[in-house]
């Protein structure tokens, strides 16, 4: 990753202070939950201590049309598989009731709440926390492991659970089906030669047409 010398001590001090900002939003104690507070600092410390944001993720992909393509297949097509069969199953083998996000069952037919929570979706969700989950996180994880092929992996695997952990107010089957999907996010950000852009655009296309199903009345489970 470009310049950047790995140092597993700065790593982990890193790690240690997103878990606590973690554990802080979570409790309620960070205004506006953990998100924009991790990528505050995430951003500082990145650009302090390297190798940069353009090295973790915000270089210019190869086809900008490819990232796009690439983003919005994988945004509609998890979206789908997700809702109507990995959701489901997780539900079933955990004994749980489907993810609950009844929080947005205001969204309905209300073309002003869609607009906002469109607008959270590719600012706060899509944009932040790509950055800060597949960004920050997965790059410090793999810095452990002198971001060898196989520790980017398991960065990759760690942050996901990580990001399950932060929508814990969706239930059991929520927070797997979340972990599941930052799996897929961090896989299309691997794939992509480890470029933020494919996946936040896969990020905010599931969160887009999820809302939008809510906002029509189709949304299984609202």
């Amino acid at each position: 990753m470009g310049a950047h010398n790995p140092s597993r001590l700065w790593a982990s001090l890193e790690l240690v202070l997103a878990a606590l900002l973690i554990a802080a939003g979570l409790e309620g104690y960070l205004s506006f939950g953990a998100t924009l507070w991790l990528l505050a600092i995430g951003g500082v410390l990145v650009w302090w201590r390297g190798p940069g944001w353009r090295d973790v993720g915000f270089h210019r992909p190869q086809s900008i049309a490819r990232a796009v393509w690439v983003g919005v297949s994988v945004g509609l097509g998890y979206q789908l598989l997700s809702l109507f069969v990995v959701e489901p199953s997780i539900a079933r083998l955990t004994g749980s009731a489907l993810p609950d996000v009844s929080i947005f069952r205001g969204v309905i037919g209300d073309t002003r709440r869609l607009m906002f929570w469109l607008a959270v979706s590719w600012t706060t969700a899509a944009f932040a926390e790509e950055t800060v989950y597949r960004g920050w996180i997965t790059s410090r994880l793999a810095e452990l492991g002198r971001f060898s092929t196989r520790a980017w992996i398991v960065a990759t695997a760690a942050a996901s659970i990580v990001f399950g952990t932060i929508h814990m107010y969706q239930g059991v089957s929520g927070m797997i089906a979340t972990g599941l999907t930052g799996l897929v996010l961090g896989s299309v950000y691997l794939a992509t030669g480890r470029n933020l852009w494919a996946a936040i655009v896969a990020h905010g296309v599931m969160d887009t047409s999820g809302f939008l199903m809510i906002f029509f009345g189709v949304y299984p489970g609202v």
